[in-house]
């Protein structure tokens, strides 16, 4: 699967970049591309090569080794060295980033739930905040976040895998990101 279009710059085709999408994470994986899960027990040089070399999608999850958007920045970077390093065009590797998401009916609904979870990750004992990679906003504001994240990670895509209640707007999600 190519990567999502690109936008040539007014100075001309020289300065491409990529545009980058949003999208509802399917709830079972495409069986007709090989995709390659880059999370905290995967995250080793040989599955970043095999990756580079194989992999149609490279799906990315935020965890203790990949705990922040900078760090998925670089990730992504790391990735894309690899990629040419074994000949392909980055455009042949789909990198997707897989969020969290929780849609809120308002601003103040969304953080209550935000509270909620942090209040219940306080007594987890984890060695990071998962929450703080969340997003939990209303279905336009959650679009527009995504987008931006996608933006400031470098990534082709951000997935949103809704969590909960949150399943029933995939629909209203899916919609809003095609706009």
């Amino acid at each position: 699967m190519p990567a999502p279009p690109v936008a040539a710059s007014d100075t001309g085709a020289s300065q491409v970049r990529r545009v980058p999408a949003v999208e509802v994470a399917p709830t079972v994986p495409d069986r007709e591309v090989a995709e390659f899960l880059l999370d905290a027990d995967s995250l080793d040089p040989t599955t970043l090569a095999l990756a580079a070399a194989r992999a149609d999608v490279v799906r990315v999850v935020h965890s203790a080794a990949v705990p922040t958007p900078s760090a998925v920045r670089a990730l992504v970077e790391v990735l894309e060295d690899e990629v040419r390093a074994v000949g392909r065009d980055r455009g042949d590797v789909r990198v997707v980033l897989e969020v969290e998401a929780v849609v809120a009916a308002d601003a103040a609904d969304a953080a209550r739930r935000r509270a909620a979870v942090a209040y219940a990750e306080a007594f987890a004992a984890l060695t990071w905040s998962p929450s703080a990679t969340w997003l939990v906003a209303p279905p336009e504001v959650l679009v527009a976040d995504a987008a931006a994240l996608a933006a400031r990670t470098g990534v082709d895509a951000v997935a949103l895998a809704l969590v909960g209640d949150s399943r029933r707007s995939a629909a209203t999600l899916a919609a809003l990101a095609a706009r």
